[in-house]
């Protein structure tokens, strides 16, 4: 549906040029909710923002729809962008024009007549829950019903793709809830691509399917929600995960010194990661029925990733070297993640 080939954007500047994007490679699938997450000035809105041509690429191939968008004349391309809808963070609405008016903006640019344009701007106001709302002003809405206003307005053109930059970082978070399941609802029932720029981690889980972490206009990481977040690999990544989901090893081990290798009076220190059905299982309690080891658990956490139960746990095992081994080959055997973070001496556990 998106296809992004070795992007590059380059802004010239008194001191030199500045490199906003870095030979960004982007496939994104038809229906797909789709996030970008970085940090302020990582190149993010500079991305979103080439998907569309408001900003031109200096280098590299935009295809939307299988539509080579960098290649098109001006006029083709303001009729591709027709197709594109985008909503703002701080909304771009038009404040001498009431909600109604605001919507059917873009159709009396088309020259659509008054009886067609309320065909089409008063299902949409009943579908972003605005319809009794359709001749008040933006100054007199809350700022999750003018975002409301600029989903309704982005879809007044039957768009196939929907950018959303920060759509969502000037609300507060009940707000925040109920818009991203608007969006979510939106994408179910129009089969609508989103592609969702954020630098909240919590936006990403709630409704995306796909990230892509970028950093100093380069994507650093990039894969599914569920793979993201169990298994972040970058830096970058792992400290937006943590701001929801904790993954360091926890204060009162930090201190001690680890042996990746078993010593005569030591206990094992792992962190286990269970994923779907392997969250719901009874596998500490069957290995403390099957193996002569004590568990202590030292930190644990459970929650939902696309409706996918995921849990950690990190725990410490106690007990003669061969039952430990025979505990960690048994949770080898099961579906879930295991990061064997070390051995310590258990003298050093017990002054801990």
């Amino acid at each position: 549906m998106i296809d992004l080939q070795n992007i590059h954007k380059i802004y010239p500047t008194t001191n030199g040029s500045l490199v906003a994007l870095n030979g960004i490679n982007l496939r994104i699938k038809r229906g797909e909710i789709f996030g970008v997450i970085g940090k302020s000035g990582a190149g993010k809105s500079t991305l979103i923002r080439c998907i569309n041509m408001l900003e031109r690429p200096t280098e590299g191939t935009v295809v939307v729809d299988n539509e080579d968008i960098t290649a098109m004349p001006e006029k083709e391309l303001r009729q591709a962008r027709k197709k594109i809808g985008m909503i703002f963070q701080h909304f771009n609405l038009l404040s001498s024009r009431t909600v109604y008016d605001n919507v059917a903006f873009p159709l009396e640019l088309q020259g659509m007549s008054p009886a067609q344009i309320k065909d089409t701007v008063m299902p949409l106001l009943e579908l972003v829950g605005l319809e009794t709302k359709k001749d008040q002003f933006p100054s007199q809405l809350s700022g999750g019903q003018k975002q409301r206003v600029g989903i309704a307005r982005a879809l007044a053109n039957k768009p196939k793709v929907l950018l959303c930059d920060e759509a969502t970082s000037a609300l507060d978070p009940q707000t925040t809830k109920s818009i991203l399941s608007l969006l979510k609802s939106i994408n179910t029932k129009f089969q609508l691509t989103i592609v969702l720029i954020t630098h909240e981690m919590h936006v990403i889980k709630e409704i995306c399917d796909q990230v892509a972490v970028i950093e100093g206009g380069e994507i650093v990481e990039q894969g599914s929600i569920l793979q993201t977040f169990t298994k972040p690999q970058s830096n970058t990544t792992r400290e937006f995960v943590s701001t929801i989901m904790n993954h360091d090893i926890p204060a009162v081990l930090a201190e001690h010194d680890f042996s990746k290798q078993p010593q005569p009076d030591s206990n094992l220190i792992l962190r286990l990661s269970f994923i779907g059905h392997s969250a719901e299982e009874p596998i500490i309690a069957s290995m403390i029925r099957h193996f002569n080891v004590v568990p202590n658990i030292l930190f644990g956490n459970i929650d939902q990733i696309q409706n996918t139960p995921y849990g950690t746990l990190v725990i410490e095992l106690a007990g003669e070297q061969q039952s430990i081994q025979n505990a960690l080959n048994y949770l080898r055997s099961k579906e879930l993640g295991i990061e064997v973070i070390g051995y310590v001496s258990r003298h050093a556990r017990a002054i801990g």
